[in-house]
């Protein structure tokens, strides 16, 4: 609280000095420290967990996290609806983009874009006004004056809200509907928290009906019961739609997907019976992927795998030169560790008849005594994607 005020009086003194932008500056630092003080509050409590999540500390580190944790903390029983939670991350990010905007010079098409052009006096004094209503909101309320429920009900809410795998559900309209029709933070929240535990209740129900299905398993596929989709990125070919059509024409157990914009992946859709065993599913699944993808290296001739290696040349975000602070200092790696496997090459309807031809070649899992030559390649696939300046992995791709 300190820090902020004197940031605050600090913000006001180089108003009057007529540099608006780092006044600016100097009250979204407020604002941070503010969100800092809530985000310390968190981790207070959740310090009693057996494993206490590493989420606050990172979150105090980031410029928006803190700026968001200003405003979301001391009104999350009050305000909190899904267009204010909204509200407060675009005001975050908002906020933060005009400092930055204020504090370093920028190119573009008109020129240069000098900072101290980039915030009015009237944009300063508003944030300095606001800076100073958040400190005297939190003197009112003390981040001890939550209960140590209502700080590990915050807690939950924020890490599930902001979990890619539970936020959907979190702000679904079903679950905003249930917020105005309860108004009232605290019952929704535990609404939330009664929903998640019966799915996860309806979920462990589910999965031991499975393992005991699993016990008594037909020989041969009866009906479909499992989807798998699996993303695989290339570094050599681009994907055009209406290739696919061919083979989605023909294959049952894997059907190909674009995944428009990105036009240097595809997903599979692998479909398989209910003679697989929910214990087995990972590793059947794992092994017609492997085995599609190695077929699909082949058929095209190209690099087709889960992942890419991204640092293939720097190691760095930047490097400045401290004697002369307004050149830009560049360091590469020469040769780069990109492969070049050529310009514009579209994966072709050629290229996934050639797959096909190596997927039905390609030894099952029942000849594994065939599998040396074959369990060699897809060795020396992994290592090309694992190739960068950390790991460099020529030797050991070309020895596979």
């Amino acid at each position: 609280m300190t820090s902020a005020r004197h940031l605050v009086e600090s913000a006001k003194a180089v108003q009057e000095a007529g540099k608006a932008n780092i006044a600016y500056h100097l009250a979204t630092a407020a604002l941070e420290e503010l969100g800092k003080r809530e985000l310390y509050a968190i981790r207070s409590i959740s310090s009693r967990e057996t494993v206490p999540p590493s989420w606050p500390d990172k979150h105090a580190q980031d410029h928006i996290h803190k700026l968001f944790w200003c405003f979301f903390g001391p009104g999350f029983y009050d305000t909190l609806t899904k267009k204010s939670l909204e509200d407060m991350q675009g005001l975050a990010r908002v906020i933060h983009g005009k400092r930055l905007n204020g504090l370093y010079v920028d190119s573009n098409e008109s020129g240069l874009s000098e900072p101290h052009n980039a915030i009015t006096p009237d944009e300063a004094g508003n944030l300095i006004r606001l800076a100073e209503a958040r400190i005297e909101l939190a003197k009112s309320r003390e981040p001890s004056a939550l209960t140590p429920e209502d700080q590990e009900q915050q807690a939950w809410f924020l890490r599930t809200a902001t979990d890619p795998r539970t936020r959907t559900l979190v702000m679904s309209s079903g679950s905003i509907t249930k917020l105005g029709e309860l108004k009232d933070v605290r019952a929704w929240v535990q609404w939330l928290r009664d929903q998640f535990a019966q799915a996860e209740a309806e979920g462990l129900a589910a999965m031991q009906a499975e393992m005991q299905r699993s016990k008594n398993l037909p020989e041969r596929p009866q009906k479909d019961k499992w989807r798998v989709r699996v993303r695989l990125v290339s570094d050599s070919h681009s994907v055009r739609p209406n290739v696919l059509k061919a083979w989605n024409d023909t294959s049952k157990l894997i059907k190909l997907l674009p995944v428009p914009p990105k036009k240097n992946q595809l997903l599979l859709e692998i479909t398989l019976g209910d003679n697989i065993p929910f214990d087995g599913l990972w590793w059947f699944a794992w092994g017609i992927a492997r085995h599609f993808v190695t077929a699909l290296n082949i058929g095209s001739m190209g690099f087709w795998w889960w992942r890419m290696p991204e640092q293939v040349s720097r190691f760095y975000e930047s490097i400045e030169d401290l004697e002369h602070p307004d050149m830009q200092v560049g360091l590469e790696r020469s040769p780069s560790l990109k492969i070049d496997w050529g310009e514009n090459r579209a994966l072709s309807q050629d290229d996934l008849a050639r797959t096909a031809m190596a997927f039905a070649a390609l030894p099952g899992p029942k000849r594994r005594d065939a599998h040396g030559a074959y369990n060699y390649y897809i060795g020396g696939i992994t290592f090309l994607s694992l190739n960068d300046v950390h790991w460099q992995c020529e030797i050991e791709a070309s020895c596979r």
